[in-house]
């Protein structure tokens, strides 16, 4: 019985050391955060159409770095367009808390065994995190951003 309450005071000490590490690490990296609320409100570059005094097309100007975009609504997706895209690009989507645990462990392994990046570990939330709220940097602290920032996402949303 002392053997089972050691154990178990042992269990509960780092169940709290790792909560307070997660929260450590929250409390340093959430001061530089961007607000995640931004993004309902971010306007985004379209293509403009140049037309003709008859309405005909004459030119298209795409933003150079972001290419052509034309919005169109949710809707206007077919299901198995979306459901293609959430199943090659992130299968956990909608049981992730923003960022998948198992894919970020599989990456870490992959990249000390082989001393380079080797998959990625980004889900969808991430992704517009980074393209959008963040910057393409490759840094482990820009990463740990993406991660609150993509359950912050996850959450609201």
């Amino acid at each position: 019985m002392r053997l089972l309450l050691t154990f178990f005071a042992i269990l509960v000490f780092l169940a709290a050391l790792g909560f307070s590490s997660v929260m450590g690490l929250y409390a340093y990296f959430a001061r530089d955060l961007p607000d995640p609320g931004s993004l309902a409100s971010r306007h985004t570059f379209q293509t403009a159409h140049i037309l003709d005094r008859n309405g005909k097309l004459l030119e298209e100007v795409n933003d150079p770095s972001g290419g052509r975009r034309l919005p169109v609504h949710l809707s206007e997706i077919p299901k198995v367009m979306r459901d293609a895209t959430i199943a090659a690009e992130d299968s956990s989507f909608y049981d992730n808390p923003g960022f998948d645990p198992r894919a970020v462990v599989r990456a870490t392994y992959q990249w000390a065994r082989s001393g380079s990046p080797q998959s990625g570990a980004s889900t969808i939330t991430q992704q517009l995190v980074k393209n959008t709220l963040l910057g393409p940097e490759q840094t482990a602290e820009r990463k740990i951003k993406e991660a609150f920032l993509a359950m912050e996402l996850t959450r609201r949303y």
